[in-house]
């Protein structure tokens, strides 16, 4: 007997059972909420990418206008800005002061202007420092410590440039 002729002979038997029309539509339900549950993660999870990316793009932001603006002291606040422009205005007036002085070489002030090179460097890197975290007080500090120290070794230039011809002076007395 093949499959056929049992379900023609057994049809009354096997009709019994009627669909369960309730669990259809739960089962359909329960589809529709999950695709709603997955459309509501995946829009959460787009939504929380989004914020992610505006917040790394403002931080980028941000790190890269404060490399490029500040340059010296007086971009971080107006108080620096006041000092450091009576420092180099001091150093501009001992500088002046010290190249009116006729050159005389001596070692000690190559060794005097290799130091004041010594402290330019210094200086670029405190800025540096103070690019990378605006509210360093110790790089600032050193800034201006690089100031104070500019002008105490152009002074001692502008003492050696003297001494020195003083010296000669003498030395000129004494040849006579």
């Amino acid at each position: 007997m093949n499959i056929e002729e049992y379900i023609n002979k057994n049809r009354g038997q096997l009709d019994n059972k009627a669909a369960d029309k309730a669990r259809i539509w739960a089962g359909i339900a329960d589809i529709q909420a999950r695709k709603k549950t997955r459309r509501i993660k995946i829009t959460q999870w787009v939504a929380a990418s989004v914020v992610i990316l505006l917040v790394t793009g403002m931080l980028l932001r941000h790190e890269m206008v404060m490399q490029q603006h500040v340059d010296n002291l007086s971009q971080i606040n107006t108080k620096l800005a006041k000092k450091e422009q009576q420092y180099q205005q001091q150093i501009n007036q001992k500088w002046n002061q010290f190249q009116q002085i006729p050159a005389h070489s001596s070692p000690m002030e190559s060794m005097l202007i290799g130091e004041l090179k010594e402290l330019d460097t210094l200086y670029k890197q405190g800025l540096k420092d103070i690019k990378k975290n605006p509210d360093n007080d110790r790089a600032v500090m050193i800034l201006l410590e690089t100031y104070e120290k500019r002008l105490r070794i152009l002074e001692k230039l502008i003492y050696e440039r003297h001494k020195q011809i003083r010296y000669e002076k003498r030395n000129e007395n004494i040849e006579l």
